[in-house]
This record gives C-alpha cells, sequence and structure tokens, in this order.
C-alpha cells in the first residue's frame, strides 16, 4: 500500500495508528506494519483489519439510520470469513465455553458484536 492510501485509511480512522504507548507496552505494535492488513469494499462500508487490536476486527457501518441493513452485511460478511478460515485452516474461530470469543483486546473479551453509533 502506498503512503497516500495508507494516510487516507488513517484519516478515515479505518487504519491501526501507530505509536499508542498502550499498544506498545502490551506488544500490540511489534513488528509493524507487517504481518497486518485491512481489506474493504469499494464503499467501506464492510473492512476487515488482521492483527490491529484483535487477531481479526469485521465491521459493517455507513451513516443514516438503516440499522438492519448493517447488520445483516456483517452477519454476511462473518459467515463468509469464518468459511474461508474454515476452508484454509479446517478450524473455526476460537470460542472458549466460559470466555466467549478469544481476543488479544481485554475489552473485547466474550463479545462477538460491538455496535458503535457515530455522533
Amino acid at each position: 500500500m502506498n503512503e497516500q492510501v495508507r494516510q487516507q485509511l488513517v484519516d478515515d480512522h479505518f487504519l491501526f495508528v501507530s505509536g499508542d504507548p498502550n499498544l506498545k507496552v502490551a506488544g500490540m505494535e511489534r513488528d509493524w506494519p507487517e504481518g497486518r492488513g485491512i481489506f474493504h469494499n469499494k464503499d467501506k462500508t464492510f473492512l476487515t483489519w488482521v492483527n490491529e487490536e484483535d487477531q481479526l476486527r469485521i465491521i459493517s457501518m455507513q451513516s443514516g439510520g438503516d440499522v438492519r441493513g448493517v447488520f445483516d452485511r456483517l452477519a454476511r460478511g462473518i459467515k463468509a470469513v469464518g468459511d474461508s478460515v474454515k476452508a484454509e485452516s479446517g478450524k473455526d474461530f476460537m470460542l472458549d465455553a466460559k470466555y466467549g470469543y478469544v481476543h488479544s483486546c481485554p475489552t473485547n473479551v466474550g463479545n462477538r458484536y460491538a455496535c458503535i453509533c457515530p455522533c
């Protein structure tokens, strides 16, 4: 990715920003930017971050009030990514019976979905 594309993704708040002291101390900024990536559709309404704070973050968003449309896109995307992971590795997303879905970000432990409404 060239610098102009990277900076636009940072400005759009879509890309991991290097230099966060909390991420550094947790060892989550090792080898930046290698081993990380972002994939998005043309409209940037569906994104997947790989190895940002979580191993995988799947995002669906858009302006307006179509919550159902955003959720439906998210559900389809989670299924597509999960199916792809299963086809490639033979494994499902890591799920602990007690703690839920496993993440490296402690605020997300157990969460499958997080909904954020921008103001």
